[in-house]
């Protein structure tokens, strides 16, 4: 499953692996089930651990049943995939696992496959650096490889070097010590390259926890050296490369991200007092699994927005525990913390009855130690879950004296045994069934997901009307995931009202109709889920340049997105925006004045309330005192075009600043080019502010890139002409609120254009 990859579909990298995975277990499942009926040598055994995940898995199911949106719980997303459904094919592969393999050669067989699959799954992360479009979608400077991810990719490989450590001191053979060797060298460069600090922490203290247990339970004087001797080792080279972490050598390598404790921390603390609140309110059972981005939304600090907008939209709490908490609550937590308590005891007392040597026994202490101190800084997914259940199930085996057979036929099916013929007709219903509910549940979205994606790449492509007729018929194949659908529908309509080509196409009011059908299906699922109810606002909002039926779903989404979660500000941003737009600019200023007291040291609510008041309403002095606000806050407005520029500017010169007006200098080449007369412009005001140095460096630039500039504005550099209105004859240009408006920060953003057709958004 790790290394499947099909890029057919939205998410591909997570959700062609869960569709490949739940297909092969709902196949298979049926026929263990009549396996395990007429031979009890392949049931579970009821081992501590494997009855601790019973009672988790009980626990997430009372969790969806009381859950603010139990068709998210159930179903989750295709980003994430982390609903029950999907956690049900896991406990279903490790019931078939700990049934079918109970000896240690059975086991070793399975290790060292998924040790040639790490190795394989290394190799592409590796290949990505020389060649970041190996999998058709670019990699950026942490690499995920198979996995897309950096943090899952890590994650993977913490598992796959203790296996590999594991099968290293266990096998006797040089030739294939030598090949866990090559194995572990590239899992590790993958590691590093995917470059994650919590799996960084994770792997050093799972270590340390194997180094010490084998120290601890080995009577080989020379091994306890040794394993003292790994610990000093991994603190010396850390120590070491922390020393060296302002060289050049570590600065520009991949090892520089490992050395920087600085990070931005806040908003992972946020999230965790978010999470700490939604546990108080729901003690017992939890918002219900894979909710978080509900309680993250209703109870939204403002101040997340100081660290930008990719720190917003928090769907997980980036702290296993604290989603633990509050999603599934104390029946989920306490059930979560028995999976490690009974694996434990299980390991020791393994131990303690030589089912098992030292060298197993201490890899699967440091092991599982990794992975959840790894898991205090990020959160549990399906490439993880990939791992942890071949762990689980691993730890269950060893609880046996069977664990140490010496051949794996010893526990064969009984010679002569048969399976009935009333099996063999309950085994053909079940199969039928399983057919059904896979065709249903999995074949089926993940053909409507086809038809998004190539819907998306029509448009991409300027085949609108194949584009329209994909839609359709992604929309006609059920399935429970259609934000995507909403998302990408949406963008790219608002794409083509924001370029006015709607009118050029006969099937717009169809393609409209269309959208508006998908999202009101959407929010009616998940009404709750602030994303949906925005994207159809934003949707609406643009729509509203087409058919003037968008006005009133624009404001009941705008104003139902608000009622969701009351503190967002990019919510009262773009219904701010849209009354503007509308003309009513009372509401728009009320708007912006209480989202601005939610925090005033964000710029952005500063920079639109000050472009309507002076551009709109007439109001220039105290319209420029908050475009100047905007600029000075600890969160500024970041400009976006050379427009906002010129706006900025004449706020400027409105409260007699120059050395504001010199700041803009200074912007203006940090900003996309814009139409000449922009620049015509600010250079007037600065010939108006009397800054004739700054206004010559904007007409000189103006000189060297249009020759038809050149003859009029040469003679006012060289003092021949005083101004640039003689020189230009009076030429200008008129602005307004609207025009300036512009530098909004979408929700369709250019990151969340990436993940929807690729990997993981946050």
């Amino acid at each position: 499953m790790p290394a499947f990859f099909w890029p057919v579909v939205i998410f591909p990298f997570v959700f062609s692996k869960l569709a490949f995975f739940q297909v092969l277990i709902g196949l298979t499942f049926p026929a263990y089930l009549i396996l395990a009926w007429r031979e009890k040598l392949y049931r579970p055994r009821p081992a501590m651990l494997y009855l601790a995940i019973v009672a988790y898995f009980a626990a997430i199911g009372i969790s969806v049943i009381f859950s603010v949106d139990p068709i998210r719980s159930w179903w989750g997303n295709q980003e994430r995939m982390n609903g029950l459904f999907t956690l049900l094919h896991f406990f279903a592969w490790l019931t078939m696992t700990v049934g079918m393999l109970k000896t240690w050669p059975q086991w070793k067989r399975l290790l060292n496959y998924h040790v040639g699959v790490s190795g394989f799954m290394a190799i592409v992360a590796i290949l990505q650096k020389p060649f970041p479009s190996l999998l058709s979608f670019p990699a950026g400077p942490r690499v995920g490889g198979l996995l897309d991810n950096p943090i899952y990719m890590a994650s993977y490989q913490i598992f796959s070097l203790f296996f590999i450590a594991l099968l290293w001191l266990k096998e006797p053979r040089k030739g294939m010590k030598i090949f866990y060797a090559i194995v572990a060298a590239l899992d590790l460069t993958a590691f590093v390259l995917a470059q994650s600090r919590g799996a960084l922490l994770g792997l050093g203290v799972g270590v340390a926890v194997f180094a010490i247990s084998y120290a601890m339970m080995t009577p080989n004087k020379k091994a306890k050296r040794a394993a003292i001797g790994l610990i000093l080792l991994g603190i010396a080279s850390y120590g070491l490369l922390f020393a060296l972490k302002d060289t050049e050598f570590v600065r520009d390598s991949t090892l520089a991200r490992f050395t920087n404790l600085q990070a931005a921390t806040r908003t992972r603390f946020i999230a965790w007092e978010i999470a700490g609140q939604g546990f108080v309110d729901r003690p017992l059972t939890g918002w219900g699994i894979d909710t978080f981005h509900i309680l993250f939304s209703e109870k939204y600090n403002p101040e997340s927005l100081r660290h930008g907008y990719y720190e917003t939209w928090f769907d997980r709490a980036h702290n296993t525990i604290m989603d633990v908490l509050s999603m599934t609550g104390l029946l989920g937590f306490v059930t979560f913390a028995a999976i490690y308590v009974t694996l434990f005891a299980t390991v020791i007392r393994a131990y303690r009855r030589r089912w098992i040597d030292a060298p197993i026994a201490s890899i699967l202490l440091g092991l599982p130690v990794g992975y959840f101190v790894q898991n205090l800084f990020v959160f549990d997914h399906p490439a993880a879950f990939s791992m942890s259940y071949l762990l689980f199930g691993f730890v269950i085996a060893i609880d046996s004296s069977a664990f140490g057979m010496k051949k794996e036929g010893e526990d064969a099916m009984p010679a002569g045994s048969r399976i009935a013929g009333s099996a063999v007709a309950v085994f053909i219903l079940l199969e039928i069934l399983a057919l059904f509910l896979v065709w249903k549940t999995t074949v089926q979205p993940f053909r409507a997901s086809m038809a998004a994606i190539e819907s998306n790449r029509a448009f991409s492509q300027g085949a609108y009307e194949e584009s329209y007729i994909l839609a359709t018929r992604a929309f006609e194949i059920p399935t429970p995931y259609l934000e995507e659908q909403t998302f990408l529908q949406s963008r790219n309509f608002m794409a083509l009202a924001g370029a006015n080509r709607l009118e050029e196409l006969p099937f717009a009011e169809d393609w409209y109709r269309l959208i508006v059908d998908i999202s009101e299906m959407q929010v009616e699922r998940h009404p709750k889920n602030v994303h949906p109810h925005f994207i159809f606002a934003r949707f609406a909002d643009a729509a509203t340049v087409f058919t003037e039926d968008a006005i009133p779903v624009a404001i009941r989404e705008y104003e139902t997105a608000i009622e969701r979660s009351p503190k967002r500000q990019q919510l009262y941003y773009s219904y701010a925006r849209f009354q503007i737009r509308q003309g009513r600019f009372e509401e728009a200023e009320a708007l912006l004045r209480e989202v601005i007291s939610f925090d005033e040291e964000i710029g952005e609510g500063h920079w639109i309330l000050g472009l309507s008041l002076m551009f709109d309403q007439g109001n220039v002095q105290e319209g420029a005192e908050s475009v100047r606000r905007s600029q000075t806050v600890f969160a500024p407005y970041a400009l976006t075009e050379a427009k906002e520029a010129l706006a900025l500017a004449v706020a400027y010169q409105e409260l007699g600043d120059t050395e504001g007006l010199k700041s803009v200098l200074q912007l203006i080449t940090t900003l996309p080019r814009g139409d000449l007369q922009i620049y015509l412009d600010l250079a007037r005001i600065m010939e108006q502010s009397g800054l004739i140095e700054e206004r010559n460096l904007i007409l000189s630039a103006l000189t060297k890139i249009d020759e038809g500039m050149r003859a009029k504005l040469l003679p006012v550099l060289t003092g021949d002409i005083a101004t640039i209105e003689e020189a230009l004859n009076g030429e200008s240009v008129t602005i307004t609120g609207e025009d300036v408006q512009g530098g909004e920060e979408e929700v369709l953003t250019a990151e969340e254009e990436g993940g929807a057709s690729q990997g993981p958004r946050r």
